[in-house]
Order: C-alpha cells, then structure tokens, then sequence
C-alpha cells in the first residue's frame, strides 16, 4: 500500500469514528505503529488531524466527502442561485464540462434551455439527468463509481479527459481557501480536478459561500487560475476582499 493511499484511509477511518488509537490502526493496517504515529504527526502537520495520548482526533476544519443524498439538501437555494448564473455563461453549440456534485446537477438543469451542446461529465447522475432531459450528445469519463457520490474516479478518468478539448468547464469544491486554493477530501478527486482544469478553455469555479475558509487533503490549484469564481453574497466580506484584491474575478448571487 502507497503511503498516500495508507493517510487517506486513516482519515476515512477518522471521519467514521471521530477518532482512532495508534494501536487498532497498526493492526487494521498491517503496519508498525511507528508508522502509524509518523502518519498522525504528518496528519497534524497539515492541520488534518490533531494527535492524543495514544491516537488521534479529526480537525473539524477538514472538508471530507459527504454522500450525495446529505448534500444534495444543503444551501439548494443557493446552489439553485449559482447554477442559474453559471448556465448564463454556455453559449449553444459549445462543449462543456460538468464537474461531480449537487451544485452542477443544479447547472445541468438550466443547460436543459441550451441547444446542441456537448456535455462531458463525471458525474453519474448528471449523465442520466441530461440524456434523459436533453438531444444534447453526453459523454462519461468512465472509470470506477464512487457509490456515496455516483462520480467517476480512477486513471481511465483522468486518461478520457487527457483527449478532451473544452470550451467551458464548471469546478465545484468542498473546500476553498484564498490561501490554499480548493482541496479535495482524496487524491484521486484532485487528479480528476486538475485535468478539467487543464483541458477547458474557460474555467468557472461553483461553491457556495459555505464551502469557504476551509480546507480538504490534497490541493487542486489555486484561486487565480480560475476565470470567475460564482457563489452567493453570503461570503464572509473578508473574504471577498481578499479574493478581489488579488484580481480574481468575483460573482455574487
């Protein structure tokens, strides 16, 4: 087992029992408990985890991956707000990428108003959503499904959008920091991420407001590389002037 893929299944471990001892890790992980403990220092460095006698307890702070049917709930009036803007910004004939999550479910239903596009997407039910609703040609990137959030994760993923040239692609994130960029709960998420990034002409990072000022395990990429930034105007005031002090463009619904 990688050392990467050993760190995130003890903060899975982590998110389902709020803490953990070095012990029951080393013998659930077939490894020494000094590697367990070099792991928590490294969790604690990163401000992922924070070390007790013996263990280890979840930061609060740390964004990890809730189930789609928990998220899909959450801030859906604002989700709702952004989509509707975001959708504003596709032109009809174009190709575009919709990242996993509620908040481009809610984009795939306004793009319903769109003609002839193509949509690229690694979102399960995004693609059955728009196949079922729309003429428009869909394409999945294929690759493992993460059953909590119905995306598609895993190198045939990544490889599918190595080919793909986009006009327009929408990030969402769990978590958005000024300082750290957005960050993701795995690394195999953040792969995926970066390559959208990548192959998109335009680049429209969705989140509400509640997603700000925090902070997931791997990084994606920094703010700045991100032609707009679309959440509602509930954002904490310091950080839209952080955000718009370093020239980043800033939409507010």
């Amino acid at each position: 087992m990688l050392q990467i893929e050993r760190r995130q299944m003890i903060i899975q471990y982590l998110e389902e029992h709020s803490s953990a001892t070095v012990e029951e890790l080393s013998t659930k992980l077939k490894v020494t408990p000094m590697t367990i403990r070099r792991d928590f220092q490294y969790l604690e460095d990163n401000n992922i985890a924070t070390r007790t006698f013996g263990g280890a307890v979840l930061n609060s702070k740390l964004i990890t991956e809730i189930p789609y049917e928990n998220k899909s709930l959450i801030n859906i009036d604002k989700k709702k707000r952004i989509a509707e803007q975001a959708a504003s910004l596709v032109q009809n004939g174009q190709i575009v990428i919709l990242d996993a999550g509620t908040t481009n479910m809610e984009i795939a239903k306004f793009l319903t108003k769109k003609q002839n596009l193509i949509v690229v997407t690694t979102d399960l039910k995004i693609a059955i959503y728009l196949s079922s609703s729309t003429d428009f040609e869909i394409l999945c990137t294929g690759g493992s499904v993460q059953n909590t959030t119905s995306s598609f994760l895993g190198s045939h993923a990544v490889e599918f959008l190595k080919n793909i040239n986009a006009d327009i692609s929408f990030i969402g994130s769990s978590s958005v920091d000024v300082e750290h960029g957005i960050t993701t709960p795995s690394p195999s998420k953040a792969d995926i991420k970066k390559q959208m990034i990548k192959c998109s002409n335009k680049r429209i990072l969705v989140a509400d407001s509640s997603k700000f000022q925090k902070i997931g395990f791997i990084k994606v990429c920094n703010l700045n590389e991100f032609h707009k930034i679309i959440t509602d105007d509930d954002l904490d005031k310091n950080t839209i002037k952080e955000i718009r002090n370093n020239n980043i463009k800033l939409i507010l619904v």
